[in-house]
Order: structure tokens, then C-alpha cells, then sequence
């Protein structure tokens, strides 16, 4: 599944590509770090319901460990 958000939705497990070669797999792993080293985009993931997910933001907004500015 191509869909980062529909992939947290219904997988357990993942396998995240870069550059043609599996780079992490597992369970859990999608991560702000990760999505930054492979996307090379800040981002945080929230869970909205009992599921994660990305959500994309800009590079100058900093969040603290409760999503707030």
C-alpha cells in the first residue's frame, strides 16, 4: 500500500523502501525520524481514534511532545 495513512489504518506490519532497497520493516516503526530520513519532510504522527497517523508540517513550525506550538 502506497498510502502512508491508509497503510497505518489497516497493516500491522510494514516495509518502508528508499532509493530501491528496503530500509526498516516491522511493526510500529513509522515514526517522525523515519518519515524525515526517507521522505526528507517533518512530520509528526498522532493517533486520532486509536490510529496513527502522518500528518505533514512545515519545517519552521516546531511542535512540543503535545503537538502544541
Amino acid at each position: 500500500m502506497h498510502e502512508i495513512n491508509l497503510a497505518l489504518r489497516y497493516s500491522d506490519r510494514f516495509i518502508v523502501m528508499k532509493d530501491g532497497m528496503i530500509y526498516a520493516q516491522g511493526k510500529q516503526i513509522i515514526k517522525p525520524g523515519l518519515i524525515k530520513e526517507v521522505y526528507g519532510i517533518d512530520a509528526i504522527v498522532e493517533e486520532v481514534r486509536g490510529v496513527p497517523i502522518v500528518i505533514p508540517v512545515e519545517q519552521s513550525i516546531s511542535l512540543d511532545s503535545t503537538g502544541k506550538d
